[in-house]
């Protein structure tokens, strides 16, 4: 049970999106809030019908594909995992980033932030490769690690905010989020940053316990997510004002500036480095989740069959694992074409956010047409069956698609707006016919000769 809550804690909690929300101010607090009620909630009942439901290998992917058949499924699942490219690429970028603060070198170095984004790369490919019982131990410290990290960004804003010194004045600001660049880019984030409950039901027949084990993790990560979340961005904005945070490098600013405030600044490089081991752990988890998506496309012969195959000792599967990591470093070569390194970053976020979510338009299409399915016996439900099923679906569905609007808006730090917005435009383009053709050619070798 403490492998899989810490795995979910991992792979579910960004701390990193604390930084993008307290950069927007205290109107961000209320929308966490409704990201919970309206996605969150909804995601983790689905998900947890859905996995008590169907049995095989795949999760969402498969999810889909047995309730809206092979292509639904197919492009689900490709979307799902193209999608993790530039997330991965993001958490790289915002390391690569940590690190040059650290060593004090130039943020905008580009030739620096590539170079150390392939010695991450491989490292945690490394340890994925060894398997499962390696490739956890990275995820399970990163979750503790973070946990350590908000305890102390908490105590920081409660000495300031008792010492009557907060940097934000809570009584007297604005909850009403405005409707500009910062406010789309942090829905979408916020969407973002409580997606992943899904991710534990690819581990499903490898989780001890079963079920009941992963009933457990969810409830426990959707308590971490709200102590997370609306407390931690509390907190920097007690430390530092919104015009003083950014979403790069918002939250090493508000750990080392909070820390000088109640007089422990040399305490600053140790919780900056556990706040780079929580980072390492979440990629590390979700690197190794991502792979089964490959993986059982190759059972199902969509890609060629060596993708279907696992290491005999460690279980690991290896030509997923290294298609993964090339494609992932490739997305951080094509984010920086172009472009400065904060436009690059909210690229990737951007990518990220809408890669990994329109999959959830498969996935809550799929829970809707489940949810009017016999129900299986024994498997867990909702109180309210099938009435609170649907409502929770469609609510999610519309909050999704509304993330999906956001992506769109170009960043506000982009001196070429409306060329950002054709490159995500180009980019989704790509990705779609890239999914497409991947399998209609797979059709046509499946397809009897005569």
């Amino acid at each position: 049970m403490l492998d899989t809550a810490l795995y979910s804690l991992a792979t579910g909690i960004g701390m990193r999106w604390i930084a993008v929300a307290a950069a927007v101010g205290p109107s961000s607090l209320p929308l966490w809030g409704l990201a919970l009620v309206t996605f969150f909630i909804p995601l983790s009942v689905a998900t947890a019908e859905l996995t008590a439901r169907f049995e095989g290998e795949g999760g969402i992917y498969a999810w889909a594909r047995d309730t809206l058949g092979p292509l639904a499924g197919f492009l689900c699942g490709w979307f799902y995992w193209i999608g993790l490219m530039p997330y991965f690429a993001s958490i790289v970028y915002f390391l690569s980033g940590l690190i040059l603060s650290t060593l004090g070198g130039d943020p905008k170095d580009t030739a620096l932030y590539l170079s150390i984004s392939i010695a991450l790369t491989g490292l945690v490919t490394l340890l994925q490769l060894a398997g499962l019982n390696w490739g956890k131990w990275l995820p399970n410290l990163g979750a503790a690690g973070g946990w350590v990290v908000l305890g102390v960004i908490l105590a920081i804003g409660a000495a300031i905010g008792g010492r009557g010194e907060s940097a934000t004045d809570f009584v007297h600001s604005s909850y009403i989020a405005p409707l500009n660049f910062d406010t789309a880019i942090l829905w979408g984030t916020i969407f973002f940053a409580y997606s992943g409950v899904e991710s534990v039901a690819f581990l499903r027949n490898e989780v001890e316990g079963g079920m009941p084990t992963i009933i457990r993790a969810l409830i426990v990560l959707g308590i971490g997510s709200v102590i997370v979340y609306i407390a931690g961005t509390s907190s920097f904005l007690a430390i530092l004002p919104k015009e003083a945070l950014t979403r790069l490098a918002g939250f090493p600013d508000a750990l080392r500036i909070g820390l000088e405030r109640v007089h422990l600044g040399m305490l600053a490089p140790a919780v900056i480095g556990l706040f780079a081991l929580s980072m390492m752990g979440s990629f590390t988890g979700w690197f190794g989740v991502g792979a089964r998506l490959p993986f059982a496309a190759g059972i199902d012969s969509y890609l060629p069959k060596v993708f279907a195959w696992r290491h005999p000792r460690t279980g690991a599967p290896i030509p997923a694992l290294l298609l993964q990591a090339a494609l992932m470093l490739g997305m951080v070569v094509l984010s920086q074409a172009g472009t400065g390194v904060a436009a690059a970053y909210d690229f990737l976020v951007a990518m990220s956010v809408l890669g990994t979510t329109v999959p959830y338009v498969f996935m809550f299409a799929a829970y809707l047409k489940a949810s009017r399915l016999p129900p299986v016996p024994g498997a867990w439900a909702p109180p309210g069956g099938m009435r609170t099923s649907l409502a929770l679906g469609w609510i999610a569905q519309v909050a999704t698609l509304i993330a999906i609007a956001c992506t769109l808006v170009p960043s506000s730090s982009d001196s070429h707006p409306f060329a950002a917005f054709l490159k995500i435009v180009i980019a989704t383009a790509v990705m779609t016919g890239a999914g497409l053709a991947i399998y209609w050619a797979a059709k046509r070798r499946a397809a009897p000769e005569f």
